[in-house]
Parts: structure tokens; C-alpha cells; sequence
């Protein structure tokens, strides 16, 4: 583990990290989004102004839209973190603070593998392994991610779906406590808030590959110059 952690600090230092304002302006957006979401979620449901709102249609959307807006937007800007060690383990204590906050003021409300937790293991992994993913070039490697995240998006139902049907079921072993974080909830799981390893880490990838293929092109680079 420490050889782990200590291998993830040096490619963080080692490498310039060039920043591209806007897109770090759209992910504060983002994380701002995140925070009115859930402080309407607080005041309709957890201080019972509407509690039937989490069941409405804007409800489903807005969350689907919040989470998945800043999964790839933390992934484009991926490559911009000065250290991904220190950001990685501090998500990783905000999701933990979350969990423990929320426990103690919801209690049926509590949030288990949010996305804070799910965003401090997903930088932390792909940077351990971002000197191996790099070598796919961007188009590939987005159209893969983007493929693993439509068939492993319904795991926690138990099956893989691909074009709206059912190619396969998982196995009901692998759902078990242990195996929650990664996307296989056990019998009775409940979390106001979930955000899965799996199929989530695809949906980080999209970003990183988007990213890297805007990289690798003229007319990208010359788009990504405007963000700067």
C-alpha cells in the first residue's frame, strides 16, 4: 500500500499540469449544482416541505443529471490536478465526513458510497494506472468506456443490458456487503445517495478520453486553447 500510495504522489509531482480555467470554472459549477441539489432534497424531504418529491420526475432527472454532469467534468479536468494523492484521500474524508454527518442528522437518509467517496477512489486509481491508459488513443479509449458504462449501468439490478435488452444476469453471490462499494448492493442496502465504483469509473474515463482525444487533434488543441 505504501509503495502504491507512493508511486501515485511521484506521477502526480512529476508531471506539468496545464489548466483550462473554463473547464475548472464548469466544475465548480457543477459541485455548486451538487449543493443547491441537495439542499432542495434537505428542505423537501428532510425538513418535510414536500415529501413526495423525491419520487417526482424532476427529482430523477435532476440527480441523474448532477451526478453524471460532475463525473465526467472531474474527469476532463483529471489531468489538471496538482496533486491527485492529496485530492484523491481528501474527497475520500469529505465522503466519509458526509456519511457520518448525515447519519446523525437523517438517519434514514443516510448516504453510503456517495460521490464524493466514489470520486477520491476513482482519482486514485486512475492515476495509478494512467500511464498505461494514456497509451489507448482518446477515441478508443472513450468509445470503450462509453460501451462498459451502458452494459454495467443496471448491475445493481442484477442483469447487463445492452440496446434496451437483457444479454445476461449477474450472479446473486457477488452481492454482498463487502462487494456494495463496488456495485453489487446487498439484500436490504439503502443509501439516500449511492454512486458505485462500477459502472461509474466508465463514466470518469468518458471524460479522461474525451479529454485526451481533444488533446491529440489540431483543431482540438485549438478548441481547448479558448478554454484556457
Amino acid at each position: 500500500m505504501q509503495r502504491f500510495l507512493t508511486a501515485i504522489y511521484q506521477k502526480a509531482e512529476g508531471e506539468a499540469k496545464e489548466q483550462y480555467r473554463v473547464l475548472n470554472f464548469l466544475e465548480l459549477l457543477a459541485f455548486i449544482n451538487l449543493f443547491v441539489f441537495y439542499s432542495v432534497y434537505n428542505v423537501n424531504v428532510g425538513y418535510g416541505a414536500d415529501a413526495q418529491w423525491q419520487f417526482s420526475e424532476a427529482y430523477a432527472l435532476w440527480q441523474k443529471y448532477t451526478i453524471w454532469s460532475l463525473v465526467v467534468i472531474c474527469g476532463m479536468t483529471f489531468t489538471q490536478i496538482g496533486n491527485v494523492l492529496l485530492k484523491g484521500v481528501t474527497f475520500l474524508g469529505i465522503g466519509l465526513v458526509v456519511t457520518l454527518a448525515s447519519s446523525v442528522l437523517l438517519p434514514e437518509q443516510t448516504i453510503y458510497f456517495g460521490i464524493f467517496t466514489f470520486l477520491g477512489m476513482a482519482m486514485l486509481l486512475v492515476q495509478a494506472m494512467h500511464s498505461w491508459l494514456k497509451k489507448a488513443p482518446g477515441s478508443c479509449g472513450w468509445l470503450l468506456s462509453a460501451i462498459a458504462y451502458d452494459l454495467t449501468r443496471h448491475l445493481t439490478d442484477g442483469v447487463i443490458i445492452w440496446q434496451g435488452k437483457v444479454i445476461g444476469h449477474v450472479p446473486q453471490l457477488l452481492y454482498t456487503k463487502a462487494m456494495t462499494w463496488l456495485g453489487f448492493p446487498a439484500a436490504g442496502f439503502s443509501s439516500m445517495e449511492y454512486v458505485p465504483f462500477l459502472p461509474n469509473i466508465f463514466l470518469f474515463l468518458c471524460g479522461v478520453y474525451f479529454f485526451q482525444f481533444l488533446t491529440e487533434h489540431e483543431r482540438g488543441q485549438e478548441y481547448l486553447a479558448k478554454l484556457r
